[in-house]
């Protein structure tokens, strides 16, 4: 499929832009990482109303709790955000975690875990874990079933992975049971094709995902081995869920991870986006049939399992 028309249009208007602030010599900077992607809440639809939404702490670590059926017990889904390593907290994925909520109709717990630079690689990896190993434990005032399963987009779907990754060699242990990784990011060593056909002009570059990679990682720190693309793998991993986007520099890294994980026997599913960017669930309002699309797969994978086999079935 071409690129879809909406984002057509955004990019030809936001590209002209970059470039401009390039030639003046305009440098990123956490700051204006983080800024920029709050500011693509501008695109969101008003927010799902959802009965319960509480702030708390879990394992020490900041979450928000969403409970959209407080007397039903229901399944939870983590939520781990994305952002690059750096960006995203609690209000900026707050659009997407009710929405995740109210199509799953499950308890949704988003994490806020410590991002880059100021907590490098691996500390925003070990949080999350923590979480992740005290919830079966952590909500004894809500009604849930047991089960935990997890959605995760961008960076957050390499945290997600990486703790895959961690379980299949044997270092962790998880609760797991369905995991949606939506447009992760899964190679740090930036060695997919894909970067070099979409790494300029669809929103994310190539040279930001460095950029992203060089303020997470210590130096010294090997990236091969944290790189979830290049496994483990094993028959013992989550049912998982892979949603790409077609115009995605990050395209290629989701489509190995997808083949090797099932060459291994582990059960997953890969489903690409047509005509979408990264980073696309953010804009609500100018794709609104493709944001619903996603949330129902995403709600019926995590409450079945099964994942649709076409973007436009259903």
């Amino acid at each position: 499929m071409t690129l879809h028309p909406a984002f057509r249009g955004y990019l030809d208007q936001l590209n002209p832009l970059i470039e401009q602030a390039a030639a003046a010599g305009v440098m990123p900077t956490p700051e204006s990482a983080r800024a920029a992607l709050a500011g693509l809440n501008q695109f969101a639809a008003p927010a799902k109303p959802i009965a319960v939404v509480e702030d708390r702490v879990i394992a020490d670590v900041p979450v928000r709790v969403y409970d959209p059926s407080p007397e039903v017990a229901s399944d939870v889904i983590y939520f781990i955000h994305g952002g690059g390593h750096m960006a995203g907290d609690l209000d900026v994925y707050d659009y997407s975690a009710r929405r995740l909520a109210d199509a799953a109709q499950m308890i949704v717990v988003s994490v806020d875990y410590p991002r880059s630079p100021e907590a490098p690689y691996p500390q925003g990896l070990e949080e999350t874990y923590r979480v992740l190993q005290a919830l079966p434990g952590a909500l004894p005032d809500l009604e849930t079933t047991g089960a935990i399963h997890a959605f995760a987009d961008s960076g957050g779907g390499a945290k997600l992975a990486s703790i895959a990754q961690r379980v299949a060699r044997g270092e962790w242990t998880s609760p797991l049971d369905r995991q949606v990784l939506l447009y992760p990011s899964l190679d740090y060593t930036m060695s997919g094709e894909s970067l070099e056909t979409f790494g300029n002009g669809y929103f994310l570059s190539a040279e930001r995902v460095g950029w992203y990679f060089d303020h997470y990682f210590p130096e010294g720190s090997d990236r091969v081995a944290a790189s979830p693309a290049f496994g483990p793998f094993d028959a013992e991993m989550p049912r998982t869920l892979v949603i790409a986007a077609e115009y995605d520099p990050l395209l290629s890294e989701a489509v190995d991870y997808a083949s090797r994980a099932s060459a291994a026997g582990a059960p997953m599913d890969l489903l690409v986006a047509p005509g979408m960017i990264h980073a696309f669930a953010f804009f609500e309002t100018m794709i609104p049939t493709e944001i619903d699309r996603l949330y129902a797969i995403a709600a019926e994978f995590l409450r079945t399992g099964v994942a649709a086999r076409e973007w436009s079935e259903g």
